[in-house]
């Protein structure tokens, strides 16, 4: 006969055993007890006693519906018939504790068979409460990585950043279960806050949004998305009819919406870029593992519409910029382009990625290319390098590149730019200091012959001039007078071929 080891009666036939079982099972992390056919306890060591509060006295010998609620012990009476019908039972549930709160334990009802009659079962409890929390935070983190993988992979994707939002608000949606979501970022000027993207669950709240597009709120004031943006920290929001109607109260009745949680959504930097909210059906305060569910969602949330914003900005810089921007590999082909070397060259997208870059190059610039192309795989970069590209219709165009050495990936990132119309003012240039020297060369040529063969013969004409001026051959007025205009007329030759001939000079400095 088995009777209580609290009141050291173990068994009649082992009379000095009971300390020792009883210190055995004092000691073991096991909660046990022994119950009867009729549900009577017989045993339970001292972690039962504290684990459900009750004393020896209370325990022993007595019935389990005077230890326990009719609530308490339909939740396991079930595994209770069956034990007493000789069948071992393992189960988990979970128990409100007086001052513990809920505790989730591990059940096992051991049959106590004797000749083949079930004479009661023993009970074996384990708290499991920290391992399944353990459980619970490990599931939660990979269920959270995988989450923001699937926000990673959505952003990588699309291209416009509200459908970005819209998407991701949507799985956030159908992965907790809430109501609605919605997405504030802060303007440029940081004086007002704009519903930048929604998800609705229910046609009801979404013709709600339908109904009140490009919501915005300034941030003078007060507000639960305010205060959110404002505080940098979250917010909780019950009995949301009573409260700022960010939804209308009757839209509010009719979606069932009873809360409102927000979290700030913060860069790296610090600040807060806007706030996420989500909806749901109930006024429970959240736990932490919903807590840290959404935070670690919204973190990683701010970082990705970070990246995705400088994303667009770049791609509108790459799109539109005037300059040829591109990348290419060290296998020579291009693996990006912008539209601007598509418009110089004439040639498509498709052409100019599926040809080496060398088919696009000058003839007489090409060794010089290929020894620059070198040095930037060899870890050099080019901060400035001319060389000629053959356009689609044969003609060509100068460009300057800026090249930065080859990546650990074997990228290379190249900046161009057209500088065909200096080339070509610079060719001008050149011409013209051509011909302007040939001009100084024929000014040279004409100055040495009027120095030297037109100043002789007028040279030769005064020196006879002068020769008859000096003798007296006896001319008459007349011819004295004809010698003067002669002479007088080769002086103003003279001058006239000395002017020139300084002017030549001067033109020649």
């Amino acid at each position: 006969m088995k009777e209580d080891v609290n009141n050291n009666h173990l068994s009649d036939e082992q009379p000095g055993t009971e300390q020792f079982y009883q210190t055995i099972t004092d000691n073991v992390p096991s909660i046990i007890a022994y119950w009867t056919a009729d549900l009577r306890c017989l045993f339970a060591n001292k972690a039962y006693l504290s684990f459900f509060g009750k004393t020896e006295n209370e325990m022993y010998n007595t019935r389990i519906d005077k230890l326990f609620t009719r609530e308490q012990i339909s939740k396991h009476e079930h595994f209770m018939k069956e034990a007493l019908k000789g069948l071992p039972q393992r189960f988990e549930r979970t128990l409100e504790i007086d001052g513990k709160g809920d505790r989730i334990i591990l059940t096992e009802y051991v049959p106590d068979v004797e000749d083949g009659h079930v004479m009661g079962f023993y009970t074996l409890i384990y708290d499991i409460t920290d391992l399944k929390l353990q459980e619970r935070e490990l599931t939660l983190n990979n269920e959270r990585e995988l989450f923001n993988h699937k926000i990673s992979t959505v952003f990588s994707k699309e291209e416009n950043l509200n459908k970005v939002l819209s998407t991701i608000l949507e799985k956030l949606v159908a992965y907790g279960d809430f109501l609605i979501a919605e997405i504030w970022l802060i303007s440029v000027d940081k004086q007002s806050l704009a519903l930048a993207a929604h998800f609705a669950s229910t046609d009801i709240a979404e013709s709600f949004y339908q109904q009140n597009k490009d919501f915005k709120i300034q941030i003078d004031g007060e507000g639960f998305v305010r205060n959110i943006w404002k505080t940098g920290s979250p917010q909780h929001l019950i009995d949301l009819d009573q409260h700022e109607p960010f939804l209308q109260k009757d839209a509010v009745q009719n979606v069932g919406l009873k809360s409102a949680y927000g979290v700030p959504l913060i860069d790296n930097t610090g600040a807060v870029l806007g706030a996420m909210m989500v909806g749901l059906n109930n006024n429970k305060e959240p736990d932490q593992q919903f807590i840290q569910l959404i935070e670690g969602i919204s973190t990683h949330f701010a970082m990705e519409i970070v990246r995705k914003k400088l994303e667009l900005e770049l791609e509108q810089i790459f799109n539109y910029a005037p300059d040829i921007i591109a990348t290419a590999g060290t296998d020579g082909f291009y693996k990006k382009i912008n539209p601007a070397l598509i418009k110089l060259l004439g040639f498509s997208e498709q052409e100019l990625l599926n040809r080496h870059f060398i088919s696009f190059i000058h003839p007489e610039d090409l060794d010089n290319t290929l020894y620059a192309f070198k040095e930037v795989i060899d870890g050099m970069a080019l901060h400035y390098f001319e060389n000629r590209l053959i356009k689609k219709d044969g003609t060509y165009i100068w460009v300057a590149w800026n090249v930065t050495p080859a990546t650990e990936s074997g990228l290379i990132f190249c900046v161009g730019k057209d500088i065909t119309e200096r080339k070509n003012s610079e060719q001008e240039l050149i011409t013209l200091n051509q011909k302007l020297e040939y001009q100084n060369k024929q000014l040279k040529d004409i100055s040495w012959i009027q120095s030297h063969m037109v100043r002789a013969p007028v040279a030769q004409i005064l020196g006879i001039v002068n020769i008859i001026d000096a003798d007296d051959f006896h001319l008459n007025d007349e011819l004295k007078e004809m010698l003067q205009f002669l002479k007088n007329s080769a002086h103003e030759l003279d001058d006239v071929v000395a002017k020139i001939t300084n002017l030549s000079k001067a033109a020649e400095k």
